[in-house]
């Protein structure tokens, strides 16, 4: 019986118009953290840090690095890593994709956070009009600062031990307000993702497209977004 004809590799101009659907799962955590999003051929890496972050919901305080083919790619920072290539200069494209190619996205080298990227599909260029666009995505990103995905299942078991416990004593009429908890236990749903909220900070982030401060900058999107409903 004859096989299914593989699907097509596209790179050099074709690679840079197509528009390729990710699925980025964060691993080592469960139920998955993971989200699914449309980019074009022509994101540089360094453009395609800020969309990570942005989609998964990271605050861009830490290091990162890519690994695809075989080789790591980041941004180089003064005393931090150095790598071969500027990720302002290699985009997503150059590279010969099929469905369901890999690669990998870290974030964080303390705690650690490990992204699988997966191809899943490689579309048209008509497939996306204007910026990225996150099409699908499941439960919250981790708090920033919690020790990994172990420390994550930990610290969110506290919280749910806390939140329940201080239910019953708010019922009982103690004040809870002067708890010695982190900030995020009272705020953190770690069901919860907005898609809405995800697509207009990307089309934010998209307005400064090529901006090599931007792409440069390692701190927190706090005051960038600061006018947009959390």
């Amino acid at each position: 019986m004859p096989q299914p004809a593989a699907a097509p590799i596209l790179s050099g101009a074709d690679g840079l118009a197509a528009v390729y659907q990710l699925k980025i799962h964060l691993l080592g955590i469960s139920p998955q953290i993971c989200r699914r999003v449309l980019v074009r051929g022509d994101t540089t890496l360094a453009e395609l840090h800020h969309v990570f972050q942005v989609v998964m919901g990271w605050g861009n305080w830490h290091l990162h690095s890519f690994k695809l083919w075989g080789k790591e790619y980041g941004m180089p920072y003064a005393g931090g890593l150095y790598f071969a290539d500027d990720a302002r200069r290699v985009h997503l494209g150059d590279f010969p994709w099929r469905a369901n190619d890999k690669f990998t996205y870290t974030y964080d080298f303390g705690d650690y956070w490990l992204h699988q990227v997966r191809v899943e599909n490689v579309l048209p260029p008509t497939a996306l009009v204007n910026h990225p666009v996150c099409v699908s995505g499941r439960r919250a990103c981790p708090p920033e600062e919690v020790g990994g995905p172990s420390g994550y299942d930990q610290r969110t078991l506290d919280q749910f031990s806390w939140a329940y416990e201080a239910h019953d004593r708010l019922l009982a009429g103690e004040d809870i307000r002067e708890d010695d908890v982190p900030t995020w236990f009272w705020t953190y749903r770690p069901e919860h993702f907005d898609k809405g909220q995800v697509n207009q900070k990307l089309a934010k982030v998209y307005q400064l497209k090529g901006n090599p401060d931007f792409l440069y900058s390692q701190g927190s999107y706090d005051y960038f977004f600061a006018d947009m409903k959390s």
